[in-house]
């Protein structure tokens, strides 16, 4: 379940990344939660219940969700906390080489630093399942007052705070509410269009074209970023 992560584009083309020494849940709990992703990418998280993730999870105990998270909200923190974790050290990375380079960090240079390590975060049969969750989550639960883990586990966010702040900078945002709201709607450019691709078998059937894609949607994202500047 904790795979190896290549971060092999933009500023880490020499560097190959893998996931903290640290355990960041049992195995079962693991099943769980990717299980619960799954299953949320698909349908509405409301509309999912624990027994389906137990099953899809390859557990025989149909409370064995209940057991280890006690409820929904729990467990999308769960999948949060998770799939950051895996993210935060290829950041860090990437955050640390653009840095050493000497050269301010620009908006493109952040998005990318931002959005790439999502191109990872895919089921067994290659969906970008992270980016659908997060897509309706941000639609749906962010505005319902549900919180990510960059807003509870700061511990975890190290690194997606230092992006977050550095675009905020750039774009000279008012607060980090309204900052932190303009990056939203930029990431969403980028992670319904993985979403799309998928829908469309695109990553599997041609995946020169997806990559191709994914860079014109970091392009537009970056431009939305920019023209926020000026109003």
């Amino acid at each position: 379940m904790l795979r190896e992560l290549e971060f092999a584009r933009g500023s880490c083309t020499d560097r190959k990344v893998t996931e903290p020494p640290r355990q960041f849940a049992d195995e079962t709990k693991l099943r769980i939660i990717a299980a619960a992703e799954s299953l949320y990418s698909q349908n509405s998280i409301e509309s999912v219940s624990f027994r389906e993730i137990a099953l899809a999870a390859g557990n025989k105990n149909t409370n064995a969700v209940q057991y280890h998270f006690g409820n929904r909200e729990t467990l999308v923190q769960a999948i949060f906390a998770w799939r950051v974790w895996q993210m935060e050290p290829v950041r860090g990375v990437a955050l640390d080489a653009a840095e050493k380079a000497g050269k301010p960090l620009s908006l493109p240079t952040l998005m990318r630093i931002l959005c790439e390590p999502i191109l990872d975060l895919t089921d067994d049969q290659g969906r970008h399942t992270y980016a659908a969750f997060m897509s309706k989550y941000l639609l749906l639960q962010r505005p319902a007052g549900t919180l990510h883990a960059a807003d509870t586990r700061p511990d975890l966010s190290t690194n997606l705070r230092r992006i977050l702040d550095q675009v905020n900078e750039l774009v000279a945002a008012e607060d980090l509410y309204l900052g932190d709201y303009r990056v939203a709607l930029s990431y969403l450019v980028v992670i319904n269009t993985l979403v799309l691709s998928d829908n469309e078998g695109l990553p599997k059937h041609d995946p020169a074209r997806f990559r191709k894609r994914f860079d014109i949607s970091l392009d537009m994202a970056v431009a939305a970023l920019e023209r926020s500047c000026n109003t």
